[in-house]
């Protein structure tokens, strides 16, 4: 539990340093937004749209594989094969919030690119400058794409190094344990 500790904590200093660098060389802009501390579900939704649903359901799979293997590793007698299962499942299941993320940002750039395009073809062509389109990406998807790209490599990462610090210590423990009794 000391290493988790020092590892969230070298992570948080990692994060200020680079959020600090960003915001002082001036590439990022900080604005506090109340709005989202009001209401986040509907933060939420606003950019991830219906990628909830499968981002929902992968957090609730992970949470419920962790507790799963965690379980395995608590049991006097040590199944290898079921813990090996449940550890590609756990594994495919971070590979999938990549997926995910790269999937519903194709959704939310054809979208955003058929919403644009939309405005073109109805005659409004001579009308549309360069904000008027930009103005309709971003409505049409674009935030969708972006934000789901984020999301799903943020939560990819975080995934992995959760899994590391819940239940790594057990888990070499418990293999190095059993390979010592096997030969």
């Amino acid at each position: 539990m000391r290493n988790a500790a020092i590892v969230l904590f070298l992570s948080l200093c990692w994060t200020a340093l680079f959020l600090g660098l960003g915001i002082f060389s001036g590439t990022l802009t900080v604005t506090a937004s109340q709005q989202w501390l009001l209401n986040p579900l509907a933060f939420i939704y606003r950019h991830l749209r219906m990628s909830v649903v499968p981002f929902g359901f992968l957090l609730i799979l992970y949470g419920w594989l962790i507790a799963r293997i965690r379980g395995i590793l608590m049991e006097e007698e040590l199944d290898l094969a079921r813990l090996s299962y449940y550890d590609r499942l756990l594994n495919t299941t971070i590979a999938t919030f990549f997926g995910v993320g790269v999937i519903w940002t194709a959704v939310g750039m054809e979208t955003a690119l058929m919403h644009a395009l939309d405005g073109v073809g109805r005659g409004d062509a001579a009308s549309l400058t360069a904000w008027g389109l930009l103005k309709e990406l971003v409505n049409g998807g674009l935030l969708l794409a972006l934000s789901t790209t984020v999301v799903g490599g943020v939560c990819g990462y975080l995934l992995r190094m959760l899994k590391i610090v819940l239940i790594g210590v057990q888990w070499d423990r418990r293999i190095l344990g059993a390979e010592k009794d096997h030969g």
